[in-house]
């Protein structure tokens, strides 16, 4: 019953989120190859992006599971601030390597000699994406060290809310921006960032108020940034599971984006195609890869 209990929230939030991450590729992909090229492949980079925060709260979230099943709740308050202080870190660097290298990064995946689609336009369309979802990297990055926090103590319900609500603003967003709906100006790709950006903006709301406003339920929230310090051998011992986890996320996401550049040389239709194909993938990869999750809760509480 607990681990239906866990796992449930955790399943329909990534279920709903990958479902309508499908719809958005739909509705990005009626615009043109050359506007879902674009996005496709700036989402290659965020990708990467979003695997080292995975792997940045994953190494605490050890630490934060095992404080939650010994009620240390000082131990878990260390713990969501050593992920909120790497993750800002690594968002930092994040955002100044995009801003640096933003336009080479998106060129390596343009061929000169691909005769189909417009190189040109892909190029720019990928870089009006990427100028305003660097804005939404901050909010992406807060609210996972809160929902991964809230998960990690069992408390999965909230997260799913949150990620609910997030992508149906996204959703709604998207329809409105995109399109040009409500007497709006179609948008085109930059209209799907913003509603993207939004969107976490209003997951990262949720997570905070409620987090804040429930310390009866969370105690380790209860006065969690009135000490910014965090004890420097425990910082060690994070660091020393937190470094491998993020190695390996990153080098796989490498090796992935890696694989779908030399696809890309093939032209831009193959870089829409990759893309659908990836998120048809993570629709059907919902269940076995929540219940990892859901056994990783369950085995650091014992």
């Amino acid at each position: 019953y607990r681990v239906i209990a866990i796992a449930v929230p955790i399943i329909l939030q990534n279920g709903i989120t990958n479902f309508v991450s499908l719809l958005d590729n739909i509705m990005v992909g009626s615009l043109g190859t050359e506007q879902m090229s674009g996005v496709s492949i700036v989402n290659q980079f965020i990708f990467i992006f979003n695997l080292l925060i995975y792997g940045a709260i994953s190494g605490a979230g050890i630490f934060c599971v095992q404080y939650h099943g010994t009620r240390d709740q000082n131990g878990i308050s260390h713990t969501f601030r050593f992920k909120l202080y790497l993750n800002v870190l690594l968002t930092v660097l994040s955002i100044g390597a995009f801003v640096l290298f933003g336009d080479y990064l998106i060129s390596t995946f343009l061929s000169e000699s691909s005769t189909s689609g417009d190189i040109a336009l892909t190029f720019s369309e990928g870089q009006a994406y990427l100028r305003i979802m660097l804005i939404g990297l901050i909010p992406y990055s807060v609210s996972q060290v809160y929902a991964s926090t809230l998960r990690e103590t069992e408390h999965t319900v909230v997260p799913m809310v949150a990620s609910v609500v997030a992508v149906a603003t996204n959703f709604v967003l998207n329809y409105i921006l995109i399109f040009g709906k409500l007497g709006l100006d179609p948008m085109g790709v930059e209209g799907a960032a913003v509603a993207t950006v939004a969107s976490r903006f209003t997951e990262l709301l949720i997570l905070v108020v409620w987090s804040h406003r429930n310390t009866d339920k969370c105690l380790y929230f209860k006065g969690v940034f009135k000490s910014l310090s965090i004890p420097p051998q425990l910082v060690k011992r994070m660091l020393l599971k937190t470094l491998p986890l993020m190695a390996n996320e990153f080098f796989w996401s490498i090796s992935m984006t890696l694989r779908n550049q030399c696809y890309s040389t093939r032209g831009i239709d193959v870089v829409a195609a990759q893309n659908i194909c990836s998120t048809i993938f993570n629709v059907f990869s919902v269940v076995y890869m929540s219940f990892g999750t859901v056994i990783s809760i369950m085995v650091g509480g014992l």
